[in-house]
């Protein structure tokens, strides 16, 4: 991979994270109480609203974990026959969804219990991970 290619993906990714960081500012301060600005749209979901976002994020997680191990065995299959460096990054990507999945998925949440503590883990780690998969696929296409 050329070095200015590295440079100019590197400016992007910092330029999108000062526009989230301030984009997410807004949104948080817009829907604070003690704003004075304008009022967010944002509701929050009534208890049958959130039971049934948590059952279809729970079900379309399963199903995205069963698909991404089926697909890790495989590449790490082809690698195993091939040695070919373009496998190893999809051998990698596959494992990157695999903890996508697994981390997104609202049973490991009830499994260890919703707090601060938990938030990061519950919230940041699977768009860190999608953070991840983007960049492994990045690298393989301009590779």
């Amino acid at each position: 991979m050329k070095v200015p290619r590295v440079v100019l993906i590197v400016a992007v990714v910092l330029c999108l994270t000062f526009v989230g960081y301030f984009a997410g500012t807004y949104l948080v301060l817009s829907i604070s109480p003690q704003s004075s600005g304008p009022r967010s749209t944002i509701r929050i979901p009534n208890p049958d609203e959130l039971a049934t976002y948590i059952m279809i994020r729970t079900i379309v997680s399963t199903i995205n974990t069963g698909l991404s191990i089926c697909l890790l065995v495989v590449y790490a299959g082809i690698y195993l026959r091939t040695r070919a460096e373009f496998t190893i990054g999809l051998v990698t990507l596959a494992a990157v969804l695999l903890l996508y999945a697994v981390t997104s998925n609202p049973l490991l949440l009830g499994l260890i219990g919703f707090g601060s503590h938990t938030l990061f883990f519950a919230m940041g780690l699977p768009e860190l991970l999608t953070s991840a998969a983007v960049v492994v696929l990045l690298y393989l296409s301009l590779k």
